[in-house]
């Protein structure tokens, strides 16, 4: 009726009808006789009031738990369907290779969330420790995975177990998660290195003629983004020239909806200049700066926008490797560290962090402070300097 199993009838106390001492989980599974107990004579009490008060009438009524047993992956499937039909092309990417790694650990077994125990994650996070990074050229050996890989292999676990107890598909006593003697998922500070002013000239001077465009392209970008105070590549490949006026760029931050302007500034506007010249020459029917979303039948399909902004990223993200060796760099110059850079400089600059949540668009100042801090090497380093001057 329950669900529950002992090992052999030793570890149960006939007389007292619970569970031995010795159990292992003797405390929580005697909690859980307790409730499941409650919730029949409460069902007894409501049903004799309707003239209902036989054994097999309440019985039918709670339902066996093994008759409604929510798997994991069957949630984790509705979880994912819905994803992605609302168009979080991202999020379902993502976490679809993450789960995958989970069912690898389970050996492609089905698992139900009351089956998720403290001891099963460790294992996993074992598990995840010795697996490698997935290598297209399978000659070359795999990287491990990082810590902040490995926690966020763990999240989705996390946020699926949340969505299921709110689901009432599994109740908290089950959660392997936050408290004492549970796992507890701390982020590791990941390194934010932004380009330095000579590499970000460099970039600026590039002669690209005679390369594909594609090569321009991402240098274009990746300046834009860079002078927008750090606009992320989503909000770049959808700029429109609508979204300029009387000398300012106005658009709404895709991240979390928050409208706001900044000027333009001379640096921009010569590259804006120059994809203005080329929209007159193409069918640019969505009226977007860069090229690369316009073959999409409506930009309203979130699904199709998010699919071929990734693969564009990716597109913008490689040439980026070849422009920076040609500038002397060994530094990762993709489309989102241009969002760094920006937060450097401003460092640099000490910009007030209550002007940088404008421009960012943060909530929270707290959440620009934080930010900014990870760029904050002034006073350590005078300090250093300091202590060693003898």
């Amino acid at each position: 009726m329950t669900g529950q199993k002992l090992d052999s009838l030793d570890q149960w106390d006939e007389k007292t009808q619970r569970v031995h001492k010795s159990h292992p989980n003797a405390a929580r599974l005697n909690n859980f006789l307790l409730t499941e107990l409650a919730k029949a004579n409460d069902k007894a009490l409501e049903m004799e009031t309707h003239g209902q008060t036989s054994a097999k009438a309440v019985k039918i009524s709670l339902k066996p738990i093994e008759e409604t047993k929510v798997y994991f992956q069957d949630f984790a499937k509705k979880y994912l369907d819905e994803q992605k039909a609302i168009g979080n092309y991202d999020i379902y990417k993502t976490e679809i290779t993450r789960l995958k790694k989970f069912y690898a650990f389970l050996k492609d077994e089905k698992i139900a969330f009351e089956d998720i125990s403290v001891d099963l994650i460790h294992r996993y996070i074992g598990f995840l420790r010795v697996s490698k990074k997935f290598q297209y050229d399978k000659t070359k050996p795999g990287k491990p995975l990082s810590e902040r890989t490995i926690v966020n292999h763990l999240v989705i676990i996390r946020t699926l177990f949340n969505k299921a107890i709110s689901a009432n598909v599994v109740t908290k006593d089950y959660y392997p998660f936050g408290e004492k003697g549970k796992i507890s998922i701390k982020f590791p500070e990941s390194i934010k290195i932004g380009l330095e002013q000579s590499e970000i000239k460099k970039l600026e001077d590039l002669d690209l003629k005679e390369l594909p465009a594609i090569y321009n392209d991402a240098r274009n970008v990746w300046l834009i983004e860079f002078y927008f105070a750090g606009m992320r590549v989503t909000d770049c490949l959808l700029l429109k020239w609508i979204d300029f006026q009387n000398g300012r760029l106005y658009y709404r931050m895709s991240k979390n909806g928050e409208p706001g302007s900044v000027k333009i500034p001379k640096k921009a506007q010569k590259i804006i200049k120059q994809y203005k010249s080329q929209a007159n020459n193409i069918n640019n029917k969505h009226g977007l700066v860069f090229p690369y979303l316009q073959d999409l039948g409506s930009l309203d399909d979130r699904l199709a926008v998010r699919k071929k902004i990734s693969y564009t990223n990716k597109r913008l993200n490689k040439a980026m490797v070849t422009l920076m060796k040609m500038i002397g760099s060994t530094k990762n110059a993709s489309q989102h560290k241009a969002r760094h850079s920006f937060a450097q400089r401003a460092e640099e600059k000490e910009i007030h962090p209550k002007v940088l949540q404008k421009m960012y668009r943060h909530e929270s100042i707290l959440t620009t402070m934080k930010y900014q801090s990870n760029f904050s090497f002034k006073k350590a380093d005078e300090a250093i300097d300091a202590v060693l001057d003898f």
